[in-house]
């Protein structure tokens, strides 16, 4: 009743996704969880958006904590490009970028005026 898998041939990320139903038939599904995109985009501006506000609590000022934020938010950009959001559509790549970018804009702007 189960499916026979040949060690000899690698697995592909899409073999892990998605819902499959078993031998016994579709009435018993056997379900995976599949991140969709907006999982990752949230996550992005999540994480940024409390890791910013922590680098204003450091003794670092002006240009310094700039830098120190662009460093950031191009980590938090690799991670969830690293994730998933790679392989999304290029709206939501672009939607990543403009928000992480205005976050950064966001907290640059709070750092010059201190």
């Amino acid at each position: 009743m189960t499916r026979e898998i040949d060690p000899g041939v690698p697995r592909t990320p899409d073999e892990d996704i998605g819902v499959r139903s078993t031998d016994i038939g579709s009435f018993l599904p056997e379900a995976t969880y599949r991140a969709v995109p907006i999982v990752w985009f949230v996550s992005a501006l999540m994480v940024q958006f409390f890791a910013l506000p922590f680098l204003l609590s450091l003794p670092v000022i002006g240009v310094a904590l700039v830098a120190l934020s662009m460093v950031v938010s191009v980590m938090v950009r690799y991670w969830t490009f690293r994730r998933g959001m790679s392989r999304a559509s290029r709206a939501w790549k672009i939607a990543t970028d403009v928000s992480l970018l205005l976050n950064w804009a966001w907290l640059s702007g709070i750092a010059l005026v201190r």
